[in-house]
């Protein structure tokens, strides 16, 4: 384990080859940092604030047991109304579930492979019990992630899975993938009907991100999506198996970064019928979701 300049929060290192990944288990299990030898490939972690416990001074963050938001933090399940507690993180909303706001345990950790554990108790945050877990491999050639949550109370509950990778972004940055139908969204980013792609959001063949504006939930994606760095002469490669149904893209004008989130759920699923197609899961007790994804480095 190799220590940050602030001491409060130590990282754990990953190094194979010329990639280095570092995670920050005790503040919300998340990605510090991603890199090829001095080349950010994730966004530039802020010390100060993993140090404080914020997951949003990080790379990436863990989405368990759901994705993105839910509206006005509140829910139907099974003839009850589930309102949700807030926080900083949360704004008008809950988002990007529980994960991320609670410490994480190291179950074993060596010089290119952790496992991180989360056991949470019933709260306001999410009033159900489970057992989260990521388990990281990283190789000469990208990482492997295998996430899982289980249900480890006595009553069902819902689930979803994802990550949320912070990108760098350069001016020339390109993104490329296949995707299916695009949730389009409210003023809030709530999905309000599914469409056909539009042509500005088409990414069959690669496009610069940086003229792009968007946030948006598409269902249904070719693996894998590709990001080129021509700047740097590297690519990265995401591929994830069939639960993670969904890619949230999400670049936001006049920043330095961007998102590409392999997710297994729609935005606010939870408010949606239970007969739609919204990929959540619903684990009785003792019940696990769990699936994997990759980031595989590459040359542009």
């Amino acid at each position: 384990m190799t220590s940050s300049p602030c001491s409060l929060t130590p990282l754990l290192g990953l190094r194979a080859g010329d990639l280095a990944l570092d995670l920050a288990p005790d503040s919300g299990g998340i990605i510090a940092g991603f890199r090829h030898r001095d080349t950010l490939l994730m966004r530039a972690p802020d010390l100060a604030e993993i140090a404080a416990r914020n997951p949003r001074g990080g790379a990436s963050w863990p989405l368990v047991p759901y994705s993105n938001r839910i509206r006005d933090a509140r829910f139907p399940w099974r003839g009850r109304m589930i309102e949700l507690a807030r926080d900083h993180l949360s704004g008008d909303h809950a988002i990007h579930g529980q994960g991320w706001r609670r410490p994480w345990q190291v179950v074993s950790a060596d010089a290119t492979r952790a496992v991180l554990e989360q056991r949470h108790a019933p709260d306001g945050f999410w009033p159900f019990a489970y057992r989260a877990r990521q388990d990281f491999t990283l190789t000469p050639e990208g990482v492997a992630l295998t996430m899982s949550v289980e249900n480890i109370g006595d009553e069902a509950m819902p689930a979803g899975l994802g990550h949320h990778p912070y990108f760098r972004r350069a001016p020339d940055t390109r993104l490329q993938v296949g995707l299916g139908s695009m949730w389009e969204g409210d003023a809030a980013c709530f999905p309000r009907r599914r469409v056909t792609v539009p042509d500005a959001f088409d990414f069959r063949t690669a496009r610069a991100v940086d003229a792009i504006d968007l946030d948006a939930v598409f269902v249904g994606w070719t693996r894998p999506a590709r990001i080129d760095w021509p700047d740097a002469g590297l690519a990265l490669e995401i591929s994830a198996d069939a639960i993670y149904g969904r890619l949230v893209v999400f670049i936001p004008p006049g920043r330095n970064v961007f998102a590409v989130e392999p997710v297994s759920h729609d935005t606010d699923a939870l408010n949606r019928p239970p007969e739609d197609d919204h990929g959540l899961a619903c684990l009785a007790p003792g019940e696990i979701l769990s699936g994997g994804m990759t980031f595989r480095v590459t040359r542009s």
